[in-house]
């Protein structure tokens, strides 16, 4: 088959989690011919995507004339900041001239290029891999923010119900990572499938290291792991070093801000950004955690954890995205957080038996290998008007 794939960003380097869908989308796909559409990077970008690649333009001024637009229109501003004429253009042509049996959307930001397709290539068949539910992202950040922004997440929570629904209306298939985000995007039956963003397998131990090495990973840029983090350094941390002599919290990963390198001037705490290779951090690492109450999806954090065989404590929120979140240790209180912690780092059998748990997941849903069969039977499926 001819599969176009469409997406809001270039996928290297694979900084975010919807840059590491985008390269898994392609490499499982590589009995096909794959074509990548998407907007031109900033900056030259090491390696290379195992497909074509076309780009578009994404200018400042376009893409403040996307956000007056979805203002006007009630469409979700995120949809306006990738809604160019330039990227229109290209859908239309692309598609008109290439001919794709299948057209992969990712994300609700790219909702525009169904209307491009529509025009040039109607009977195409689409599959819209929303990844996670931005509905669910947005309304869950307003319960958590202040009043005076609060008003403004429901209204782009809002925005994305519509324009999701219109998607999963459209689509032949529509795929997400989790139950959760599945539901939330109201698939109808035999029309939705969850296909799971695998956890990198990043060499590292595989049982829980001696000492007492906190450990917080990703993307550090991404606003419901630096409210998170900012939460773990006020309420967790001061009781967790008084109680655990010498533990460390390191944070690693890319894109901090100026909030979380500033953790690292804080007694106990190390922040490293951009680094190159993560595996020393979780050879490293006695636990990971993932303190995040807002976001959608599964965090790459977390499967990347357990693949590297380290147990996980996490925010129940962050937990419930997982197939099965009792393979990562829940906390919700701050007290719950240290007694968990104190005792992933004082007893050695229960972080062994965490990490075995999570490792055990990692292992039959979230490895590469499996992720790939299910994005493969999902295209199929789609493909074949099968459900």
């Amino acid at each position: 088959m001819r599969i176009l794939l469409i997406a809001s960003r270039y996928p290297l380097p694979s900084w975010r989690g919807n840059q590491v869908r985008t390269i898994e989308w392609l490499e499982a796909l590589d009995g096909h011919q794959r074509l990548l559409l998407c907007p031109r990077p900033a900056l030259s970008a090491s390696g290379t995507v195992p497909c074509e690649t076309q780009f578009f333009k994404r200018s400042h001024v376009a893409r403040g004339r996307g956000l007056v637009r979805a203002l006007t229109t009630g469409r979700p501003l995120q949809e306006g900041l990738y809604d160019t004429p330039a990227a229109r253009r290209a859908v239309a042509e692309t598609s008109a001239r290439w001919k794709p049996d299948i057209v992969v959307i990712q994300m609700v930001r790219c909702a525009w290029a169904l209307e491009a397709l529509t025009d040039s290539i109607p009977s195409c068949r689409v599959v819209f891999d929303a990844i996670d539910s931005m509905t669910l992202h947005f309304a869950r950040a307003a319960d958590a923010a202040a009043p005076p922004l609060r008003s403004a997440l429901r209204g782009e929570a809002a925005r994305c119900r519509r324009l999701e629904k219109e998607l999963v209306g459209a689509a032949h298939m529509t795929t997400a990572v989790s139950r959760r985000d599945l539901e939330a995007l109201g698939t109808l039956p035999g029309c939705g499938r969850v296909v799971p963003v695998a956890g990198r397998e990043i060499p590292g131990t595989v049982a829980p290291t001696e000492g007492s090495v906190v450990l917080l990973s990703g993307n550090l840029g991404y606003r419901p792991t630096v409210r998170g983090a900012l939460w773990f350094a006020r309420e967790i941390w001061p009781e967790l070093r008084r109680r655990v002599p010498g533990v460390r919290w390191v944070l690693v990963g890319a894109r901090p801000g100026a909030a979380v390198r500033r953790l690292g001037s804080l007694p106990g705490i190390e922040v490293h950004a951009d680094v190159p290779d993560l595996a020393p951090y979780f050879a490293a690492a006695r636990v990971a955690v993932a303190p995040m109450s807002t976001g959608s999806g599964v965090p790459m954090k977390v499967l990347e954890a357990m693949a590297a065989g380290l147990p996980v404590v996490a925010d129940p929120w962050a937990a419930a995205g997982l197939e099965e979140p009792t393979a990562v240790a829940a906390a919700g209180p701050a007290r719950e957080w240290v007694t968990r912690l104190e005792q992933i780092c004082t007893d050695a059998e229960a972080a062994r038996q965490l990490a075995r748990a999570g490792h055990d997941l990692w292992r039959r849903v979230y490895h590469p290998d499996r992720v790939a069969e299910r994005i493969r039977e999902a295209v199929e499926a789609a493909a074949e008007g099968t459900s």
